[in-house]
């Protein structure tokens, strides 16, 4: 009999799907846990509809050892809305790694998607998990195809120091209001048609608020916008070590903090107070409206209690460029197009349109 066996996740397994979520690190000069507190299942919503979530169990302890999950979600691809999949928050325990664990629980993932098949799946792999781009990307047999659609740039503006708002001439910058709602919608519709994986606008998730919304308004048209998204109510990011040399840096690092406009570092297991710099909605690629609005965006939301803001760009996007403009701590993932042998050929029809995934649904 097999060690490990995979079986569907439902509510009483919430806990044990948060644990292994706290315990498996992304591993670097910080090192840090990606978390789901106070509900597993409540942070899915953000992800998709119809979230099917596996656990790989210990059949001797009943210790989940490792799961991943599978959403549908709308995306535009090729500017038309499409019933994409989401595959995301696969774990593993490092005692249950190296053997046939994962082609077994593809072996589910095939399962449920012939009992609903979508054309493809969108995923993103960090930079930091080498384990996974090697294993999952690689080709090996009895796994899907992983098509390479380059590296979304997610650095973690540090908000921090004060810097001069930058003009847009005839534009306006400011918070959006419930008046602006239809407006909002129009605008993210129009932009996300422009991108390719962008979520089809469908009202707001949960825990965003109009308000959130930064947006420039051209005479009595908005044709930009940004929401920041505080999602530590579902989903957290925790530092769960530093380096050595990192360490000892930490006390002389914070000590500067208290006396100039720079954010302490956390103590590890504590959390980072960061948001999302989430829904980019531009009309055209305007370099010069895109700064303005992200200057003005940083410019209020340094004044509060975050230390980061965490924004997602495809390294092709002209408006990558703005994010050079702030210091911040580098972080890449590669994006992925995800396909069985019958969803080749819609795989080979997604055009060159540049790539927007936001990393706050992910």
């Amino acid at each position: 009999m097999a060690r490990y066996h995979f079986r569907a996740a439902g509510p009483d397994d919430d806990g044990a799907l948060r644990a292994r979520m706290a315990a498996d690190w992304m591993r670097g000069a910080l090192s840090v846990s990606f978390r789901r507190e106070p509900s597993y299942f409540a942070g899915s919503a953000l992800q998709g509809e119809a979230v099917q979530v596996h656990v790989g169990v210990d059949g001797g302890s009943g210790a989940v050892i490792g799961m991943g999950a599978r959403a549908m979600t709308q995306l535009f691809v090729n500017g038309q809305p499409r019933r994409v999949g989401l595959l995301s928050d696969l774990r593993l325990a490092p005692e249950a790694r190296g053997g046939t664990l994962v082609a077994r629980g593809y072996k589910v993932l095939r399962q449920l998607h012939e009992a609903d098949p979508v054309d493809f799946y969108v995923t993103a792999i960090l930079d930091g998990n080498r384990a996974a781009l090697q294993s999952l990307a690689s080709g090996r047999a009895g796994l899907p195809s992983y098509r390479d659609f380059g590296r979304m740039l997610t650095p973690a503006i540090h908000l921090d120091l004060p810097r001069p708002a930058l003009s847009a001439p005839g534009v306006l910058l400011r918070r959006a209001g419930d008046s602006d709602a239809t407006a909002l919608h129009e605008l993210l519709d129009r932009a996300a048609r422009r991108r390719q994986f962008a979520r089809v606008p469908q009202g707001l998730p949960p825990g965003l608020r109009m308000d959130d919304f930064f947006v420039a308004e051209r005479g009595s048209r908005l044709v930009a916008a940004l929401a920041a998204w505080d999602q530590q109510a579902l989903r957290q990011t925790h530092i769960e070590a530093y380096t050595p040399w990192l360490a000892a840096l930490r006390p002389l690092y914070n000590a500067a903090a208290a006396l100039l406009p720079l954010k302490a570092l956390p103590p590890p297991g504590g959390r980072i107070p960061y948001l999302y710099l989430a829904s980019v909605a531009m009309l055209d690629d305007d370099l010069g409206l895109w700064r303005a609005l992200l200057r003005h965006a940083y410019r209020e939301l340094r004044r509060g209690p975050w230390h980061y803001a965490i924004t997602a760009l495809h390294e092709s996007d002209p408006l990558a460029a703005a994010l050079r403009d702030y210091r911040a701590i580098a972080a890449a993932g590669r994006l992925f197009v995800v396909h069985y042998a019958e969803g080749a050929d819609a795989a080979d029809r997604i055009d060159r349109r540049t790539p927007y995934l936001d990393m706050a649904r992910v």
